[in-house]
C-alpha cells in the first residue's frame, strides 16, 4: 500500500506516556524549547541502531501528540525522515497506521537509550553531546565544547573571551564623546553591576542594553527578577526586540505558573548537607514579613526543614509545612506564627520539583513578581532562588579561563526594582555577590538609589565591578560613598549618569 506526503504530514505521532515525560526531562537538560526536538533527536538515535525496533508496546498508556508537519517538517525533510524510517524498516509497502508505529517505537527506543547515554556522560551536557557526535561519526575538529565543572557536575560554560559591553544604548563619554565599554569578566575585574535611578531615569535602558550586548557575544543564560512585570516585553527607547525575546526567556509568573524547579534540592545528602539545607531555609523563611523568629521556633522550623529533607526526594514547602505541625504537636506547643506563615506559602505551589538546578539554571527565565503577588510569596520566592543559584553554583568547579584571562560565564542574575530587597542582608544575594565570580556567575541589580545599600556592608558594593547611578535625590553621603566625592546626582541631564569602574568615575550619555 502506497503512502503520501500528505497523509504522514497530517498523522498524528505519539510514543508511549512514560517515554513523553522523558521526552520533556530531555527538553530541559538541552535547553530545548519544543517537543519535537528532543523527539527528533530521539528518532534518529533509534535509527543509528541496526536491530529492528520492537513496536509490540503500541498497547502502552499513549503520550501527547505531534502532528507529521511539526514532528518531520515538510518539503524535502519530510521525504528524508520517510525514506530513512521505511529503509529501516526493510517493509516493502507500509500504510500510515504502520508508520505511525513505528516511528513511536524509534522514539521510545531512541530515548531509551538517550537516557542511558546520558547518565554515562554524568549528566555533562558538552561530554552528552561527544557521545552524539562518535555515534553519527562527525569530524569533531570544527571546534571546542564547553567545558564542564571541575567536579563532573553539568555546568556549561557560555562565553569563551572577554565581553566588553557598551555602557547604555549610547555610551558615550560626556567631556570626551568617546564611546565608553566595560569589560565585564576580564582579569581582576568583578563581573557584578549595580544600576541605580530615579523613576523614569533610564536605569532599566541601560540595563537592558547592556544585557542585550552580553548576549550578542555569549549566549549566556538569563534568570531575571521582574518586580514591576513589563521586563519581559521591554524593547528600550529605540524600539528594540523584547529582552525576553532576545534571552529566548520563558516567563513565569508564580502562584499563577509554579516555577519548574526543585527548588530544595540537596548537593549533598549526608546529615551535614541536610542540616546546611536546613539552616538555609531557615534563613529564607525568617525573612518573610512578621515571621521574626524567636529561639524556640527558629528550632523547630529547622528540626521540620531537617526532617522533610531526609525523608522526602524532590522536598517541597508542603512536606516542611507538614513536618512543622508534627513538631509543634511533638513538643505541645501551640502554634503560632511560624506554622500560620508556612500554610500561608503552601496555599497555593510556588514551586514544583520538574527540573534540577542544573537543568534550570541553563536556561533563561523571568520571574514576574508585581505587587499582585502577595509580599511573602515574592519573598520567599526570590530567597530560594538565590540560594538554589548559589549553591548551583558553588557546586561546580572554577570556569575557565580563557587565553585572553576572561573568566567564562555560566549565567546571568538580573534583579529589577531591586530595592525591594536590598536592605535585609540575604545570605544568598551576599554569597553570590563575593563568591560567584569563579563559578561564572555575573549578577545585575537595578535599584532606585545608593540610599538602597545602606543596610548592606561596606563590602557589598566594593564587590560591584561597575556602579552606574542616574539622577536621584540619594543623601550626599550615599552618593559620595557609592560614586567617589564629586558626583552630585541631582543636576544630572536626561539619558545621562555617573559610571565607577575600574577605580574611576565618568559621566555619560546612556541613552
Amino acid at each position: 500500500m502506497s503512502i503520501s506526503l500528505v497523509e504522514v504530514a497530517g498523522a498524528n505521532f505519539r510514543t508511549d506516556y512514560d517515554s513523553d515525560k522523558l521526552n520533556t526531562d530531555f527538553m530541559g537538560r538541552l535547553g530545548m524549547r519544543k517537543r519535537y526536538l528532543p523527539a527528533r533527536l530521539a528518532i534518529s538515535r533509534s535509527l543509528a541502531i541496526s536491530a529492528p525496533v520492537d513496536t509490540s508496546a503500541d498497547e502502552l498508556e499513549p503520550g501527547k501528540v505531534i502532528k507529521g508537519d511539526t514532528l518531520f517538517g515538510t518539503g524535502t525533510a519530510l521525504s528524508v525522515w520517510l525514506s530513512l524510517i521505511v529503509e529501516r524498516s526493510g517493509e516493502p509497502n507500509i500504510d500510515t497506521k504502520r508508520l505511525i508505529s513505528l516511528v513511536g517505537a524509534h522514539w521510545r527506543r531512541g530515548l531509551a537509550k538517550l537516557d542511558e547515554e546520558w547518565e554515562q556522560a554524568g549528566q555533562d551536557v558538552a561530554q552528552f553531546v561527544r557521545r552524539l557526535v562518535e555515534v553519527a561519526e562527525l569530524p569533531t575538529a570544527g571546534g571546542r565544547l564547553p567545558s564542564s565543572g571541575g567536579n563532573g557536575t553539568s555546568g556549561m560554560t557560555f562565553s569563551s573571551g572577554e565581553i566588553k559591553v557598551l555602557l547604555g544604548e549610547i555610551g558615550e563619554d560626556v567631556a570626551t564623546k568617546e564611546k565608553v565599554y566595560w569589560s565585564l569578566n576580564g582579569t581582576g575585574g568583578a563581573p557584578h553591576a549595580a544600576v541605580m535611578g530615579g523613576s523614569g531615569s533610564g536605569k532599566t535602558v541601560m540595563a537592558a542594553a547592556m544585557l542585550r550586548g552580553i548576549r550578542e557575544q555569549a549566549p549566556v543564560p538569563l534568570i531575571a527578577f521582574d518586580f514591576k512585570g513589563d521586563l519581559a516585553g521591554f524593547t528600550g527607547t529605540k524600539g528594540q526586540a523584547p529582552l525576553g525575546e532576545v534571552f529566548d526567556a520563558q516567563v513565569i509568573e508564580p502562584p499563577r505558573m509554579p516555577i519548574p524547579l526543585d527548588v530544595l534540592a540537596l548537593t549533598e545528602r549526608d546529615q551535614f548537607g541536610i542540616d546546611q539545607a536546613a539552616s538555609r531555609f531557615r534563613e529564607s523563611f525568617s525573612r518573610l514579613k512578621g515571621a521574626r523568629l524567636g529561639d524556640r521556633q527558629r528550632t523547630y522550623v529547622h528540626e521540620a526543614a531537617a526532617r522533610a529533607l531526609a525523608a522526602e526526594s524532590p522536598c517541597e514547602l508542603g512536606h516542611i509545612r507538614d513536618r512543622l505541625s508534627e513538631v509543634y504537636q511533638e513538643h505541645e506547643a501551640r502554634e503560632d506564627g511560624a506554622v500560620a506563615n508556612m500554610e500561608e506559602l503552601c496555599r497555593f505551589p510556588l514551586f514544583e520539583p520538574e527540573m534540577s538546578p542544573a537543568e534550570f539554571f541553563q536556561r533563561s527565565w523571568i520571574i514576574k513578581l508585581p505587587p499582585t503577588v502577595a509580599e511573602d510569596s515574592r519573598t520567599i520566592v526570590v530567597n530560594l532562588l538565590l540560594d538554589a543559584l548559589d549553591q548551583y553554583l558553588n557546586s561546580l568547579g572554577d570556569s575557565a579561563v580563557g587565553p585572553d584571562g576572561a573568566r567564562g560565564l555560566r549565567v546571568l542574575c538580573m534583579v529589577d526594582e531591586a530595592h525591594q530587597i536590598l536592605g535585609t542582608k540575604l545570605p544568598s544575594l551576599s554569597r553570590l555577590i563575593r563568591m560567584s565570580r569563579s563559578k561564572g556567575g555575573a549578577v545585575m541589580l537595578v535599584s532606585q538609589s545608593p540610599d538602597d545599600f545602606s543596610g548592606e556592608d561596606d563590602e557589598f558594593l566594593d564587590n560591584m565591578g561597575l556602579v552606574a547611578a542616574f539622577a536621584t535625590n540619594a543623601k550626599p553621603g550615599a552618593a559620595a560613598r557609592v560614586l567617589g566625592k564629586g558626583a552630585n546626582l541631582t543636576n544630572l541631564q536626561t539619558g545621562q549618569c555617573f559610571v565607577r569602574f575600574d577605580k574611576t568615575t565618568k559621566k555619560i550619555k546612556a541613552w
